[in-house]
């Protein structure tokens, strides 16, 4: 589901015509993913299946706000079946930052591995990937300055593609037809860098990486 609706989009651009709507469409597209990876957590909702290490009392999903949990699956055997699955009573759900707390101590506690070279270190306690959680997330609350980050991203990349069709798809600065002369700023041919104030209006909504 997009963020905006095009004609939401079109109208903070200010543009007025559909020749170019295919690929506006794309570039939605295009946008929410950026948005999503660059805030580290999907704003748009779903269901989502995420695996995480043990040797913790808490797991910390990647989305939020958590409208339910479907399952817990602890399993150091990587199979998780339905015999793994933990009893709800096991664990407390902080839905609105999408934290599950363990009620009985860690998930997957330390087990001292008979064998391993410096079992003694803690990156051994934590089991990787031993836990696997589905669960169900609502959409994000946004405001406006969600909406017009997302109208603003997909404005650069539109006003690249057609700088790139205005320069022939030619890495060149400056082109002269007759007394016509164009020039190019290399950055906006590039699409780079995201512009500041772009990222400045997505600030408030991003997670910083545990």
């Amino acid at each position: 589901m997009a963020i905006d609706t095009l004609a939401n989009v079109k109208t903070r651009l200010g543009i007025s015509t559909s020749a170019d709507d295919t690929l506006l469409g794309l570039l939605q597209t295009s946008a929410e993913k950026w948005i999503i990876g660059w805030c580290n957590h999907d704003i748009s909702g779903g269901t989502f299946v995420e695996y995480h290490p043990g040797g913790s009392e808490f797991i910390h999903l990647n989305n939020f706000p958590v409208q339910s949990v479907t399952s817990v699956n602890l399993d150091p055997g990587y199979v998780f079946g339905a015999a793994t699955i933990l009893s709800s009573t096991s664990y407390v759900v902080h839905f609105e930052r999408g934290v599950i707390q363990s009620l009985v101590g860690p998930f997957a506690p330390h087990v001292d591995r008979q064998g391993l070279v410096n079992r003694h270190v803690y990156n051994w306690t934590k089991g990787p990937r031993v836990i696997q959680v589905t669960y169900v997330v609502a959409s994000y609350p946004v405001g406006e300055d969600m909406y017009e980050a997302y109208a603003q991203l997909i404005g650069h990349w539109y006003r690249r593609v057609k700088t790139q069709v205005a320069a022939g798809f030619v890495n060149i600065g400056n082109q002269q037809f007759g007394e016509l002369r164009s020039a190019y700023r290399v950055e906006q041919i590039a699409g780079l860098p995201i512009p500041p104030e772009i990222l400045a209006l997505l600030a408030p909504y991003r997670v910083p990486a545990l």
